[in-house]
């Protein structure tokens, strides 16, 4: 069962990877039309002060895809927070 759902994400990674993304804005943040990797995937809005974005810009979706895969959102986002410190 859960096979098949790696299957399917997997696929629809894909398919976001297709997608035609919207150029960052010159300072390495997200805007409002281009969201960043992260929030991208997990379907969030991405706010200013996102954490993910300085890490995981629009234009590489599976540097995001890949680390979510193994740590999960959560666990990503609380290990930035720490290195923020």
């Amino acid at each position: 069962h859960t096979h098949k759902k790696r299957i399917h994400r997997a696929e629809g990674i894909d398919t976001y990877i297709g997608m035609d993304f919207m150029a960052k804005s010159s300072n390495g943040s997200s805007s409002s039309s281009s969201p960043c990797a992260a929030c991208k995937l997990l379907r969030r809005r991405c706010v200013e002060n996102c954490i993910f974005s300085p890490h995981f810009p629009a234009d590489e979706p599976l540097k995001f895809a890949s680390v979510h895969r193994v740590f999960g959102a959560s666990n990503v986002s609380k290990m930035l927070q720490v290195t923020q410190q």
